[in-house]
């Protein structure tokens, strides 16, 4: 929301971008704001500005993300409630609805739940505060159906990262879809965050073969928060840039490749470096995103401009 104050950032955003996404604000609790204040209260302050703008320059929005088992975003008053699986549950459905109602018929795409695998298998270290107090499909099924009756028309999507090839986190995923689909769970989509390092960049064709496995079972490919991490690569900042281009290229050719039938959405995590997610866990080197800060464009930019020129 604090870059939507930026007249740069929003000239870029509508004048080169097709859609929006709203993301961190979802969030039950993000950086110095609470979506959820109490068990009983929303406030839509935040998100609603973000529509506006949206509306505003005849945007199509994601919203990302109604559950996202991250214990720092998620407010004291759930983590230390000692609520029972049925209230959790309760609470979820509560959530999911009010969202839902209010945004009905504005919202494109949610990713409905997110990085639920990959925290389930303690991924990094990290954990997904809904599985460990809940049981793992039966909050993630239920989660889709609500979204799905809370809002009809809008494309449901189970995001997460590590999955843009086969490995641990994209099979687990692929047997859990596989047996969702079969009991009719609601899921439109498959997210692939897709934040890549730069030293061990995924090829082109194990992501073309992985996004055409998973359409195979019914779900089309949404890559959500692509960006590129350079910490690890020192090199002239030329080379970086170059190199940093050339992986934009590739990955967003993977989409193209397989064609909207399969990927019909390609999204960036932020237009501007200052922006990057990865400042906030101290990499402040990581320069993943299309402008530098004085919002100049990067190779990058140009290399992706280039290939949508061409498709």
């Amino acid at each position: 929301l604090k870059y939507l104050r930026e007249r740069a950032y929003t000239d870029i955003l509508s004048s080169e971008f097709e859609y929006a996404i709203i993301d961190g604000e979802p969030n039950w609790k993000f950086e110095d704001f609470t979506l959820r204040p109490t068990k009983d209260t929303f406030d839509f302050k935040n998100m609603d500005q973000v529509f506006d703008f949206a509306d505003q320059n005849n945007m199509p929005v994601r919203v990302q993300h109604l559950l996202w088992g991250d214990e720092k975003w998620l407010p004291d008053w759930l983590k230390n409630g000692n609520y029972s699986e049925a209230e959790l549950l309760e609470i979820i459905h509560n959530h999911i609805a009010t969202v839902g109602a209010r945004y009905k018929g504005r919202v494109r795409e949610y990713t409905v739940v997110n990085e639920a695998f990959s925290r389930k298998l303690v991924t990094g270290g990290n954990r997904d505060w809904w599985c460990e107090h809940i049981t793992f499909e039966t909050y993630i099924d239920n989660a889709f159906i609500w979204a799905k009756e809370a809002d009809p028309n809008a494309l449901l999507i189970l995001n997460d990262f590590g999955n843009e090839t086969e490995g641990d986190i994209s099979n687990l995923m692929y047997e859990y879809i596989k047996g969702a689909k079969a009991r009719g769970i609601p899921i439109d989509g498959l997210g692939m965050q897709m934040h890549i390092d730069a030293a061990s960049a995924p090829s082109k064709d194990k992501v073309v073969a992985n996004m055409r496995r998973f359409h195979q079972l019914g779900v089309k490919i949404y890559i959500t928060e692509f960006d590129v991490n350079m910490h690890s690569i020192q090199e002239e900042q030329d080379v970086e840039n170059q190199k940093q281009a050339q992986i934009y290229k590739e990955l967003v050719g993977a989409c193209i490749e397989v064609g909207p039938e399969v990927c019909p959405n390609f999204g960036f995590l932020g237009l501007i470096d200052r922006q990057s997610w990865y400042t906030g866990i101290g990499l402040e080197d990581a320069n993943p995103l299309m402008f530098n800060e004085d919002y100049t464009p990067k190779p990058a930019f140009f290399a992706v401009r280039e290939i949508f020129e061409q498709k």
